[in-house]
């Protein structure tokens, strides 16, 4: 390809690729990058179509907290169990919720430690009034203003809402 062929405008990311110059002689040169530019914002709406669908299914209890965030970290039934040394038939159960009702705490550690999250947040969703949308974590919120916290139940018994507000 030639210089200029591969030249993209982005900012956010850069690459560098080898193309021929103007003097046919190949090089490197510093460009953006073609995917960040073309499909990241494409890609990170339809990530948060999913989470809501996601979202929506597990407050419903059709779907495990286990699913849900199996489903967005994109791992295999076979991958989590491996990672967190429970048995693939386990595994397979506890994405049901009334099988994931009767998971051990020792279980449910193992699963939290593979997703990088508190235990809580297999039981619990968090609204953040930083951002106005659902978050897998809880920030406190910066500057001066102290937060409360508000705890909503769900047709979902063993998830609840935690929604934060603020103090006076």
């Amino acid at each position: 390809m030639k210089e200029k062929e591969v030249k993209v405008d982005c900012e956010e990311q850069q690459v560098v690729l080898f193309a021929e110059k103007d003097d046919h002689s190949y090089g490197p040169v510093q460009t953006g990058s073609y995917i960040t530019r073309n499909f990241l914002e494409d890609f990170q709406l339809k990530q948060q179509h999913l989470e809501d669908n996601l979202l929506k299914r597990m407050l419903a209890g059709e779907i495990s907290p286990l699913y849900f965030y199996m489903t967005l970290e994109d791992i295999s039934i076979s991958e989590l169990a491996k990672r967190a040394g429970i048995r693939k038939s386990k595994v397979k159960k506890h994405l049901d919720p009334v099988h994931f009702k009767k998971a051990t705490v020792a279980e449910l550690k193992l699963y939290a430690d593979v997703f990088n999250i508190p235990i809580a947040n297999l039981f619990q969703v968090i609204h953040t009034i930083q951002d106005g949308n659902w978050k897998s974590h809880f920030r406190e919120a910066s500057g001066g203003s102290a937060q409360g916290l508000v705890q909503h139940t769900t047709n979902n018994p063993v998830i609840v809402i935690t929604t934060t507000t603020e103090k006076s």
